[in-house]
């Protein structure tokens, strides 16, 4: 017998945001911890009890002001995990923002 078999995607989704593959780096026992007792930083991979390598993807951020609108859009491959505010999608301290849009 022949194996058959489809992949199934979410077809509302016309925009994809793709990173590169993840990388994976070395922790750094020298960075200052972001806030105390999380173990992470903003400055980089800190090393913690139950990390000694951090995994890195693709990071994007809307910080203060402006308007964000993202729409049908798939985002892959992202975020930096061990470090601190390293999101896929970040929007920092944007505030009060009417026209600002995430579906």
């Amino acid at each position: 017998p022949i194996l058959q078999s489809a992949e199934v995607v979410n077809l509302s989704r016309n925009i994809i945001i793709t990173g590169d593959d993840f990388s994976q780096v070395q922790c750094s026992s020298s960075l200052p911890e972001s806030v105390t007792g999380e173990q992470t930083s903003v400055e980089g991979c800190r090393c913690a009890s139950f990390r000694s390598t951090c995994t890195l993807g693709l990071h994007t951020i809307a910080a203060h002001s402006g308007t964000t609108r993202i729409r049908n859009t798939r985002v892959e491959k992202c975020g930096q995990r061990g470090v601190e505010g390293k999101y896929c999608l970040h929007f920092h301290k944007l505030k009060h923002c009417p026209d600002c849009l995430f579906e």
